[in-house]
């Protein structure tokens, strides 16, 4: 009855509960990937508990390990797919799991286990079609070993035995030996390999591997600037906590590049990711660099109120002192408590000129578009919308202008 109700139900798009005596139909929710992969990864293994000894019984070990996978749970998935040459040896699909999991491996570091599963792979005895993406993985795990000299060698020979089909895979080995040159510190060769890749107009340019390699060679050749850039658009593509530390990277070649401003604004960047210490200790570094760091004379100028802060960061803008406006406003953005609404416009608008002089406009910008809505005086918010619209002119950006002055801001 299972089995039956499974199959003509799920015909019609339509799924089941047994509970006893009593079934319970409900359809499909497409939106609901998770659910679906759930029902998914049920009904395949009722299907091999029920049949496991089917000819199709391995590629279900195959569903049912990639939907592990796409889970994000990369151990189970391992585990699944070598059930495979546990339970269906001599099977087509045994090239499949070997490969996969050697992959997985890859993806979690284990470069040693992904090596013994890529070398199984080799040894195979059944037709499959990963021969040219076993060799580089291989290559690229005994990069990460130690020994990017023979993975080059072994790059060289998968060219000379198995020509790649098509521009995107020339490119992807391509980008191996790109990581094989900056893994023995020939910079110059890597980005002639990077460039290579720019010019088959590969897709691979806008991946993080790309960015990350890019980012090595610009670095080993002192050239710190477009180093800090090519690891601020790693962090874009990356995932997890490397991308925290590719901020940090960019921030410290951004210094080591004499760049302030773009320090700052990867600094923006990296604390809109979740900020980290050593983030906070370079802002320190900067605000040092740029003057902005006060020397308290006395114990009672951290108790100033928000009202006395104004008053002095207007009497600095005044003179135009920016680092003392930007030092009295700094506390100020933190907390406004005790100011009326016309005094803390103010406060936005100066804090806004100074971010488009220490940092950048975009800066400027985000600060009124993101408390703008704050205000609830439309004569405040038009404050907001007449520096906005200035700020725009200064940088030559005149429909921008046009737009802030109705309050967009682009």
């Amino acid at each position: 009855l299972d089995m039956v109700l499974e199959f003509v139900l799920g015909s019609v798009g339509l799924e089941f509960e047994l509970e006893g005596n009593h079934i319970t139909i409900h359809g499909h929710v497409v939106e609901d990937q998770d659910a679906l992969l759930r029902a998914a990864a049920r009904g395949y293994q009722r299907a091999l508990n029920t049949f496991p000894a089917a000819d199709a019984a391995p590629g279900a070990h195959l569903s049912q390990a990639w939907i592990a996978e796409q889970n994000g749970d990369l151990g189970s998935a391992i585990g699944m797919y070598q059930m495979i040459p546990s339970k269906y040896p001599g099977y087509p699909e045994l090239a499949a799991a070997e490969y996969h999991s050697a992959r997985l491996y890859e993806v979690l570091g284990n470069w040693r286990d992904a090596i013994q599963h890529y070398d199984r792979l080799a040894e195979l005895k059944v037709d499959h079609d990963f021969h040219a993406a076993q060799r580089l993985g291989r290559a690229r795990c005994t990069i990460e070993l130690g020994d990017p000299k023979a993975a080059i060698f072994q790059l060289q020979n998968l060219d000379l035995h198995s020509p790649a089909l098509d521009d995107d895979e020339a490119s992807a080995r391509i980008l191996v030996r790109a990581r094989a040159n900056n893994a023995r510190r020939d910079y110059t060769a890597a980005l002639a390999d990077l460039d290579q890749i720019d010019q088959l107009q590969s897709y691979l340019v806008t991946s993080a591997d790309y960015q990350r390699n890019t980012a090595i060679a610009l670095e080993g050749l002192e050239l710190f600037g477009p180093a800090a850039r090519a690891w601020l658009a790693y962090a874009e593509r990356a995932k997890g906590t490397d991308r925290l530390t590719a901020v940090e990277l960019a921030v410290e070649l951004f210094l080591d590049a004499d760049d302030e401003s773009a320090a700052l604004y990867a600094i923006r960047f990296g604390e809109t990711l979740g900020g980290s210490g050593k983030l906070t200790a370079l802002r320190g570094v900067i605000d040092e660099r740029l003057g902005l760091v006060t020397v308290q004379t006395t114990s009672t100028t951290s108790d100033k109120g928000p009202a006395e802060r104004l008053e002095r960061a207007r009497e600095a803008w005044q003179a135009g002192d920016l680092s003392a406006t930007y030092s009295a406003l700094g506390p100020v953005m933190n907390d406004s408590r005790g100011l009326i609404e016309v005094d803390r416009a103010e406060v936005l608008c100066l804090w806004a000129r100074c971010l488009d002089r220490l940092e950048n406009l975009d800066a400027a910008i985000d600060v009124l578009r993101t408390n703008r809505p704050q205000l609830t005086s439309l004569e405040n918010r038009m404050r907001l919308d007449v520096v906005a619209a200035d700020l725009y002119e200064a940088h030559g950006r005149f429909d921008e202008a046009v737009d802030a002055y109705g309050g967009t801001y682009r």
